[in-house]
């Protein structure tokens, strides 16, 4: 059985999409399916042509999909569009053969697509004028050409997310008429069939197909599938056929008796995807734990663990299942035993396992299966005697690793001896609970060099603040070194026991922010330092006999790995910061001789634009290294991803793009001391099958573990996997694979449960570049391809900055070559510029009568910010133009950092205006609409008025009068938030559509063993005045106001109209706050002296 997908028919033809290529079929009998392509590429909605001669598809041959037709009977596949577009889809034919797809190109957002005609020829064809749609059919009905629009959906499939009810359900409309507006669920898929309008939808619970008359009337159902949904159903005018479960089905006409039946396809040929295959090592290590010398490392590749000397020698096999995945790799001291977490029994374990010996092999032990959660990190006391683990319930747990005798029956807390590649001897590793944090995760473990103090950093108040914990490992007493006031992480001992070292947000320095005045605290970290013992002087501090002529500290016996004494008094009196810049600074570690190493990451704006150090712009840290009896620091490598640190301090092995090496941990490594790991000797073969398996598992894991409530709303998680579980056996590409996840988490019902397949086989290696663009709009005339506009973008935004801008060329100039290739007259330049992101091409242009010019430029991998900023400067002039100049107008993106610079670029100008505009429509959320918020809601008090300049008003950047906001069905997330905020602050009224409805937050993402990237509903937000219902129902605009797609076609800006005419209403009710004028100046004039009594 294989995983079937997004079908299509034609005749007696089947047409779709399994193991990432499309198949053809006999749509009644018993023949098996042949492969149409061999491109083992993801493809997307193939759909015949009206003849049935050949189907217009896309696929991501280019890493983007592109529209692609493939001949039916025979032939080459042609690319018809060079968009660069990562949502492009088809969705149909028109009757006289042009294609109909859907794609954001040429707009300002990537989650808003347009409809687009695009004929055979090669003519990269055009936009259709109906405004933001997400899928459309075109027909002749009664003699007239009729278009079915499904508009105001999500970027979502319903499947994705079940049960959704918020604002973006879909709107449909016939010829500019709505359909359907009652029906409270998600619409997808609009058909013309038959004389009717089918369409998915699952208002009634779950998704099924459902038709309508053309005026909306009497609705029906036609299929009744009650666990799974029916997705991307399509029709050849008669029948429809749909997806389910893996399974494609027909339904033969649309009267009230038909029922679905399940077609029986069966595919020709091996299953290619879930073949075994090798990978190369470099480009998949998970985690290495260096042994005591450095001399050789455990790594983890995919998912299974090796043992790789540094220099020379072979790599053996440590564990390597199908099927299960070891993570977090940790050395036991120096006895040849490794520590790792393991799921081989579905839950994490520990596992031990023994480095082989002259003596012989052993077989690893497995320790506390099912009782640790979910293992965050895994470090090991000096000796290897006891692990401590943070688990992701808050918990730290002590697991005892002592060497168990053969066949001792003594009990515990042990694994079972059997489904882990056999011979396990069964551990009997007590497990102790140390503490449990109620804030979240613990982590950052460090063990004392004599293993008696555990240190770790302790989440506090608000999921920002935390602080550092000790434990004496032989009472279980708890210590705070400090208080919890700030961000303090990653607490280690050093070598010699004498001190505690951390990393510490705590810096007050604040910085003036250039455009507002606000004050921030952008260099906030520093590493710090703790004597552990009053009797041990700070390294930094003064000393009243001076310092040794060498400089640093006298020398001390104490040497590495004696006794640590913890003074508990006076303990965070003694913290003292090292003397080193305030920066961001990440991955402290003790090394030999007394020192420590970090990575210290360059500072840099949030869009990556600005950097603190102009020199430094990689975004990669360098790692450094401080000898704190020198109190000196010295670099040891520029740039590089992560490090791990041997046993004895002495050695790092660096991980660098790829790369491994092994260098000194004191001092910049030399072609002496370096030594190059050859990752080529792990020879690793991935069994998909088994690995989808595993990963499929542990998403379940997964979300059951960090979904926001423990009772899952509900939710009887168990039976959901239970229920898709069978279905893994059928995918045969990392995509199947991802499609299906997504319909499993889809079961949660809840925003913010999104899935990103793995990569693999996507096209041959030289098409792995993406598409070139301009940043301008050119137009066919004459077989000349002429440069209609070159988009004028902001020099604020450097993103937004067209190629051609500065070059000279003006707009009329005809391009005639590329690179030294002709224009061809019918497909214009573009498909000369596919792969040319990012590359320098020369341009050739022709202006008139005079010689040709030629020009170099880079084009753009993503014209999305320029033609944002195109789109913001229009929709301002149509502001000032509707409301005669009294209304500012601000547009904010997202709440990220782009947001951010969005709302402050033009916040001066925009709030002196009497009213203002704040249109959050499309906003695609974030984390800083309390940001805004707090700007928005400011009131002007008063004013500063200075000689021969205008007054400022205090507060300032406030708005002067009323303010308006706009949002719609796209403004998502913490777009949803400020739309709430606004209502319940009553900064002013909300005019729109019902937002998104999506406010229950993920932090972080996933990774599973597949490389699938799954993310987890964590953080949900209650509101005073809503409860849980912003959830899965969006905010309610005060004024509801559409823009429709005749709206779209006639030019009229419908929601702004509203919103301006709103502002200028309240405008003629309300006041204005205006600067005084110099009436009532008080008069500080020298008073006439009075004259003397008597």
């Amino acid at each position: 059985m294989s995983y079937l997908r997004l079908p299509h028919l034609s005749g007696d033809l089947l047409c779709f999409v399994a193991e990432d290529d499309l198949w053809l079929a006999p749509l009644d009998g018993p023949g098996r399916a042949w492969r149409l392509t061999v491109d083992r590429t993801k493809t997307g909605q193939p759909r015949f042509s009206p003849d049935g001669s050949v189907i217009a598809c896309t696929t991501w041959r280019s890493l983007v999909p592109e529209i692609h037709v493939v001949p039916v009977y025979g032939g080459r596949t042609r690319q018809l569009t060079y968009w660069g577009s990562a949502d492009t889809r088809v969705c149909g034919w028109t009757p006289e053969g042009h294609i109909l797809a859907v794609a954001s190109h040429n707009q300002p957002f990537s989650y808003f697509t347009w409809a687009y005609d695009v004929p055979l020829s090669g003519d990269p064809g055009g936009p259709l004028p109906w405004g933001p749609v997400s899928d459309l059919q075109v027909a002749d009905l009664d003699g007239e050409r009729k278009t079915l629009l499904l508009t105001g959906t999500p970027p979502h499939e319903p499947a994705a997310w079940k049960r959704y009810r918020g604002g973006a359900t879909g709107r449909l409309w016939l010829h500019g008429r709505r359909l359907l507006p009652e029906v409270e669920g998600h619409l997808s898929t609009p058909l013309f069939v038959a004389g009717r309008i089918a369409f998915l939808s699952d208002h009634e619970g779950v998704g099924n197909l459902y038709s309508c008359a053309y005026d909306g009337s009497d609705l029906r159902r036609h299929t009744d599938h009650d666990a799974f949904y029916a997705r991307n159903a399509s029709t050849d005018g008669t029948r429809v056929v749909y997806q389910c479960a893996g399974d494609l089905w027909l339904v033969e006409d649309l009267d009230t008796g038909a029922r679905p039946r399940r077609l029986d396809v069966r595919l020709e040929g091996p299953r290619a995807g879930r073949r075994p295959y090798q990978i190369p090592a470099a480009q998949h290590v998970d985690g290495v734990s260096v042994d005591e010398t450095g001399r050789a490392s455990a790594v983890v590749v995919r998912g299974s663990l090796y043992w790789l000397t540094h220099r020379d020698g072979p790599a053996r096999t440590i564990a390597d299942t199908p099927g299960v995945r070891v993570r977090l790799p940790e050395m036991l001291g120096s006895g040849g035993r490794i520590a790792y977490v393991t799921d081989a029994e579905g839950e994490d374990a520990v596992e031990i396992a023994y480095l082989p010996r002259a003596s012989g092999e052993r077989p690893p032990r497995r320790l506390a299966s099912g009782e640790v959660g979910r293992v965050l990190e895994l470090v090991s006391d000096p000796e290897g005697k006891r692990l401590a683990i943070a688990s992701h319930d808050g918990r730290v747990l002590l697991l005892d690793t002592s060497e168990v005798v053969a066949g001792d029956d003594s009990g515990g807390s042990g694994g079972s001896s059997e489904g882990g590649g056999g011979g396990l001897v069964e551990g009997d590793g007590g497990l102790v609970e140390l503490i449990r944090s109620v804030n979240g995760p613990v982590r950052d473990l460090a063990f004392s060099p004599d293993g008696a103090w555990l240190a770790w950093s302790h989440p506090g108040i608000g999921r920002s603040l935390r602080q550092i914990k000790l434990a004496r490992m032989k009472d279980r007493l708890i210590v705070d070194v400090t208080n919890g006031r700030f961000a303090d992480e990653n607490p280690v001992f050093t070598r010699d026991g004498r001190y505690l070292a951390f990393l510490s947000w705590r810096g007050f320095d604040p910085v003036y922010d250039v455009h507002t005045g606000d004050l921030s605290f952008p260099l906030g970290c520093r590493p710090y330092l703790a004597p552990l013992s009053s009797a041990t002087p700070s390294p930094f501090a003064l000393s009243p006999d001076g310092r040794p002529a060498a400089g640093g500290l006298d020398p001390v016996e104490t040497e590495d790995g004696g006794a640590v004494t913890v003074e508990v008094e006076g303990l965070e009196s003694r913290v003292t910061p090292f003397p080193v810049p305030a920066s961001k600074y990440s991955a402290l570690y003790p090394v030999t001789g007394g020192g420590v190493v970090w990575l210290r990451w360059p500072i840099s704006g949030a869009l990556g634009e600005t950097f603190a150090n102009p020199d430094d712009t990689s975004e990669r840290p360098t790692l450094e290294h401080f000898t704190i009896t020198k109190a000196k620091k010295s670099e040891l490598v520029d740039h590089l991803d992560w490090f791990a640190l041997s046993g004895d301090g002495t050695r790092l092995v660096v991980v660098d793009e790829g790369e491994l090496r092994a260098v000194p941990s004191t001092e910049p490594g030399d072609s002496d001391t370096t030594v190059w790991i050859d990752l080529r000797r792990i020879l690793h073969e991935v069994d998909p099958g088994a690995e989808w398996q595993q990963s499929y598992e542990e998403a379940g894991r997964l979300i059951r573990s960090y979904f926001w409530d423990p009772g899952m709303c509900g939710i009887d998680w168990n039976s959901v996997l239970d229920q898709y579980r069978p279905l893994v056996q059928r995918v045969a590409s990392p995509d199947e694979f991802a499609d299906l996840l997504r319909e499993v988490v889809g079961e949660l019902g809840t925003s913010h449960a999104y899935v990103a397949s793995a990569r693999r086989n996507e096209g041959p290696p030289h098409y792995q570049r993406l598409q070139g663009l301009l940043g301008a709009n050119f137009v066919r005339r004459d077989s000349s391809w002429v440069l209609s506009r070159i988009l004028p973008g902001d020099s604020s935004d450097s993103k937004a900055r067209s190629p051609l801008a500065g070059t000279g060329i003006r707009e009329g100039a005809v391009l005639t070559h590329v690179d030294g290739r002709a224009v061809d007259p019918v497909t214009g330049p573009f498909p000369l510029l596919a792969g040319a992101g990012g590359t320098t091409v020369e341009l050739t242009f022709v202006e008139g009568e005079r010689p040709p010019r030629r020009v170099a430029v880079v084009p753009l991998v993503d014209e999305r910010p320029l033609r944002y900023q195109d789109w913001v400067a229009k929709r301002r002039d149509v502001v000032r133009e509707l409301s005669g100049g009294r209304c500012g107008y601000l547009h904010i993106p997202d709440m990220g950092g782009s947001g951010w610079a969005q709302f402050n670029r033009d916040l001066r100008m925009e709030v002196s205006r009497p009213a203002l505009i704040v249109d959050v429509r499309g906003n695609a959320g974030g984390h800083i609409s309390e940001l805004v918020v707090e700007k928005l809601s400011r009131t002007i008090l008063g004013w500063d008025l200075t000689r021969n300049a205008q007054p400022v008003s205090y507060a300032s950047n406030a708005p002067r009068g009323p303010v308006v906001a706009l949002a719609d069905e796209a403004t998502s997330s913490d777009g949803d938030m400020i739309t709430a905020a606004f209502k319940l602050l009553k900064i002013g009224p909300v005019v729109g559509q019902r937002t998104w409805g999506g406010v229950v937050g993920m932090t972080g993402r996933h990774e599973l063993g597949d490389g699938t990237v799954i993310t987890v509903p964590m953080n949900a937000a209650w509101f005073d005045a809503y409860g849980w219902s912003v959830e899965n129902r969006g905010v309610d605009p005060d004024m509801e106001a559409l823009r429709t797609p005749l709206d779209w076609a006639e030019g009229r800006h419908a929601q702004l109209d509203d919103a301006v005419g709103l502002a200028l209403e309240l405008l003629e009710r309300g006041t204005v706050a205006s600067p005084p004028d110099h009436r009532g100046v008080p008069d500080r004039s020298r008073p006439k002296l009075p004259p003397r009594e008597g």
